[in-house]
């Protein structure tokens, strides 16, 4: 994932955006951005990032501190058609 010029997140967002990209092996493309409610001309690693943002401004204090949860919370906006096997 490269840093995108394209939006503004900060730099604990960008991390754990990275982190849950490469963890959850979510490839960069496109349609992820209307599936997590972000604006479709984003593309699939910037609609996380911008997810984790938007989570971790409705509820920081449970995001910030429980990776966990934020990634359940992500794989349970994902359908489980979408869902690659490591998910």
């Amino acid at each position: 994932m490269t840093d995108s010029p394209n939006i503004w997140v900060t730099p604990k967002v960008r991390t754990v955006a990275k982190m849950l990209i490469n963890d959850l092996h979510i490839r960069d493309g496109e349609g992820l951005a209307a599936i997590l409610c972000v604006a479709p001309n984003f593309s699939n690693h910037e609609a996380v990032t911008l997810w984790v943002q938007a989570k971790y401004s409705i509820n920081y204090e449970k995001y910030s501190t429980d990776y966990f949860a934020l990634r359940n919370a992500l794989i349970a906006n994902v359908p489980h058609y979408l869902q690659g096997d490591t998910w």
